[in-house]
């Protein structure tokens, strides 16, 4: 079923019904509350930066008084989507959705103008990498070789062209085995018996970072849930989505909902927040679509983060080792401001006896990760995990914790090249160590 899940295939798909929503672009009152919130911004001080100039490009397209353009583009991608704007915001306007609507339409223009190396990464990264979960599980046996043999110190992808040329300074050490082969199909929960939960190992995190969902599936079989891995399970759709590929992100949504439907789970568990908050916007990404829109409201209703789950659960079962360390926060923006979940991670940390919470200056802040952002504006991102570099050695943990897998990566890099003798952790490797 591969094709299913291939731009290729969407020949008829009209992309236009994508246009951002006039109704909602009408409500932006122009009030500048979301500038000092926002990144790029920060960065450029010019409104076309700004989630008020993007949204007042975005309705000027809407209203025929501008053309999509070149220009538009890069106001559009030049966002991080951190949604730190959406927080802000006092009308609610949802800028987030408008954005990802904004970029189908400047996807629909600029794919004719984009270089066949550009094109030939874009196509292979969306369509065939984040839509094969075996592809990848072809490709890391052959990377972790690259990492054993010393080679990747050599830098080697600084030769490639395009985005291409910045993605080995984010390649983590690459596990021997996958979350799924690791955890097999079922992990039993610990009686008695609080339900059943569904596990999305992720896409890149299900070989990349596997040691994450293992260490989360054990949790929640320690707090009572079997866990369900369902081998058929693919990409959350995240970032098919960001990018402007929204059908493909529907395909992905579609092939989700059936493959745990099918699993008779209670809930869906990711502990990526760019993951889980992909799946509580199902609803939104299927209501159009008579034979899923039910369904997808259904699923996006049994979505949680994981760190949700488990302090929904403290205290958790058993007695946490004491554990003498310093750890600051730093905030995902696709938990904070994609799902309001502030307290939760926190709460957690200070279940455990002996470690101290520090407050981490601007810690909802975007690192500049944002997908493949990192990527594709590089000089971008590196001004922001300077800056977020610079806060972290403000207050001097320990241990940095966070709780999404491209947060994870990217603060890991920046501590390494800053040469801070601090280790980045996801806030439920944390909880495990201690609740051994």
């Amino acid at each position: 079923m591969a094709h299913a899940l291939s731009p290729s295939h969407l020949s008829g798909y009209d992309q236009t019904l994508d246009a951002p929503s006039y109704d909602q672009l009408v409500h932006c009152m122009r009030c500048g509350l979301c500038l000092p919130t926002c990144p790029t911004f920060a960065l450029y001080r010019d409104e076309k930066a700004s989630p008020r100039g993007r949204l007042a490009l975005m309705r000027a397209v809407s209203e025929g008084r501008l053309e999509l353009s070149q220009g538009f583009d890069n106001a559009m991608n030049l966002c991080l989507a951190c949604l730190a704007c959406q927080t802000a915001c006092p009308a609610g306007v949802p800028f987030g959705s408008l954005l990802e609507h904004a970029r189908v339409q400047a996807e629909a223009r600029s794919k004719k103008y984009r270089s066949p190396i550009r094109r030939a990464f874009r196509e292979w990264l969306i369509s065939s990498l984040l839509s094969t979960p075996s592809l990848i599980d072809r490709l890391a046996p052959l990377l972790r070789q690259y990492q054993a043999t010393g080679l990747q110190r050599l830098n080697l992808a600084r030769l490639l062209p395009g985005p291409l040329a910045g993605w080995e300074r984010m390649l983590p050490p690459i596990p021997s085995r996958s979350a799924q082969a690791r955890l097999g199909e079922v992990v039993d929960g610990v009686p008695p018996i609080r339900g059943r939960v569904g596990l999305l190992t992720g896409c890149i995190e299900n070989r990349m970072l596997s040691n994450l969902p293992v260490a989360t599936a054990h949790l929640l079989s320690k707090n009572g849930f079997h866990v369900i891995v369902p081998p058929g399970q693919v990409c959350c759709g995240a970032l098919p989505g960001h990018i402007g590929e929204m059908e493909l992100a529907r395909q992905m949504a579609r092939r989700n909902i059936e493959v745990f439907e099918s699993a008779k789970v209670d809930f869906v568990v990711s502990d990526a927040a760019g993951c889980s908050a992909q799946l509580k916007e199902y609803g939104h990404l299927l209501e159009s679509d008579a034979a899923f829109a039910e369904r997808a409201h259904h699923f996006a209703a049994s979505a949680r983060d994981a760190t949700e789950l488990l302090a929904s659960l403290i205290p958790l079962r058993g007695t946490p080792n004491r554990t003498e360390i310093r750890v600051a926060y730093d905030e995902p923006c696709h938990l904070v401001h994609g799902q309001g979940i502030r307290d939760e991670p926190r709460r957690l940390l200070q279940s455990i006896p002996g470690l101290r919470l520090v407050e981490l200056p601007e810690s909802a802040w975007c690192c500049g990760s944002a997908g493949t952002y990192n990527l594709t504006h590089v000089a971008e991102s590196e001004e922001l995990l300077r800056r977020k570099m610079d806060n972290v050695r403000r207050v001097a943990p320990d241990v940095l914790a966070t709780a999404n897998t491209g947060c994870m990566m990217q603060l890991t890099r920046g501590v390494r090249e800053a040469r801070l003798n601090i280790r980045v952790r996801h806030v439920v490797e944390i909880l495990a160590a201690a609740y051994v």
